[in-house]
């Protein structure tokens, strides 16, 4: 797969076996590139950035990325993710499991219905019971770790189970892994078949092992380096 964006004479390319970086020098750059694909991510039209697959065809990538920014709050507990995981949950469950939970749940509302029954009031409960509202009820959470790099590891394993986006851009990760976690990060999402991008405000100079990178300096003069 193949990035465009109109105003950078490079391609980006993004392939398996390989971790994309992109290093953004000039400020004004930066920001553009950034709020553009904000803007793809929330599902808007961008005709700045497209996507191509090898044979030059356009790829329809409108609201398939997801771009982190905000390392300390990775979000694990959003809507999209705990919503995916009660669907898969559903799928999943045996009907003879079905069945015990469905039958331990009309227990507990025979025990509520008998509770309201002394409150003078006009009360009732919902009696539409299923895997889905159950899962709500017991609301799944996604633990995190005190590691960043493990939080980012359970990522990858989100968007492997869960196929949610085509592609991870990660917004200044650098300044907060060491080397030996950037490589862990990238084995692993190449082991997973997860493409993540790199994209930082500042040049850190030679490729590390695994990465192809594109330098935009403060002249706004390109390099495309590749770790031999």
């Amino acid at each position: 797969m193949k990035m465009s964006i109109r105003y950078i004479d490079n391609e980006i390319l993004i392939e398996q076996g390989s971790v994309t970086v992109v290093e953004i020098e000039n400020k004004s750059y930066f920001y553009n590139v950034i709020s553009e694909l904000y803007s793809f991510m929330n599902g808007e039209v961008v005709d700045t950035i497209k996507f191509f697959d090898n044979s030059s065809k356009e790829i329809m990538m409108t609201g398939k990325i997801e771009i982190l920014l905000n390392f300390f709050n990775l979000q694990f507990d959003s809507k999209k993710y705990i919503s995916e995981l009660t669907k898969r949950i559903s799928n999943e469950v045996t009907e003879e499991q079905r069945d015990e939970i469905i039958k331990i749940f009309k227990r507990l509302q025979s025990i509520y219905k008998k509770m309201l029954n002394n409150i003078d009031l006009p009360l009732s409960i919902n009696s539409d019971i299923n895997i889905d509202s159950i899962s709500k009820i017991l609301k799944i959470e996604i633990k995190t770790k005190n590691s960043l790099l493990e939080n980012l590891l359970t990522i990858i394993d989100l968007e492997r189970e869960l196929k949610l986006h085509k592609l991870l851009y990660f917004v200044n990760l650098k300044q907060y892994l060491h080397i030996d976690e950037l490589k862990e990060l990238y084995k692993y999402a190449i082991y997973n078949q997860i493409n993540i991008v790199l994209i930082d405000s500042q040049s850190y100079g030679t490729t590390l092992e695994y990465e192809r990178k594109l330098i935009i300096d403060n002249n706004l003069d390109e390099f495309m380096l590749e770790y031999k």
